[in-house]
């Protein structure tokens, strides 16, 4: 939903989903209504065991080029990524040519580095990193991006 709604009220906006791997998904989100695209985007993305690595390593290959100093990035999810490998070189070189990238993450930050959660290691390569687990907090960010993307 929070996808669907930014496309509707920012320009020029690419969603892209992922689980065990990144698919663009703004076609979807253009031309069809929220349940719609909310049931593709499961169909075809979802379902899978999370790779964040695997997933930037898609983006890059597919997207990194056209990432410039007015492109912000916001990324959703928990960093959570199986053990598998993270690829921070990626998310270093994403940083490096975007103007932001911003991560919301749905878990506490004390969580943040447990287990399988590679969140620690990402974090430096974002502008912005913050908990959001409510919709207050997904309403104060959604006013701040719009405040400060105009």
């Amino acid at each position: 939903m929070f996808l669907f709604s930014l496309t509707e009220v920012i320009s020029n906006v690419r969603a892209f989903a992922f689980s065990s791997d990144l698919l663009e998904v703004t076609q979807w989100f253009d031309q069809e209504n929220l349940e719609s695209a909310t049931q593709l985007t499961l169909k075809h993305a979802g379902g899978g065991s999370t790779d964040y690595g695997r997933s930037l390593e898609t983006f890059s290959d597919q997207c990194l080029n056209q990432v410039d100093h007015r492109t912000t990035i916001i990324m959703l999810g928990d960093a959570r990524n199986n053990y598998g490998d993270p690829r921070t070189d990626i998310m270093r070189a994403i940083h490096d040519r975007a103007r932001q990238v911003i991560w919301l993450n749905p878990e506490n930050q004390r969580r943040w580095g447990s287990g399988d959660s590679e969140m620690k290691r990402y974090q430096p390569y974002c502008t912005w990193a913050e908990p959001c687990q409510s919709l207050n907090q997904l309403e104060r960010f959604i006013s701040n991006l719009l405040r400060y993307s105009q």
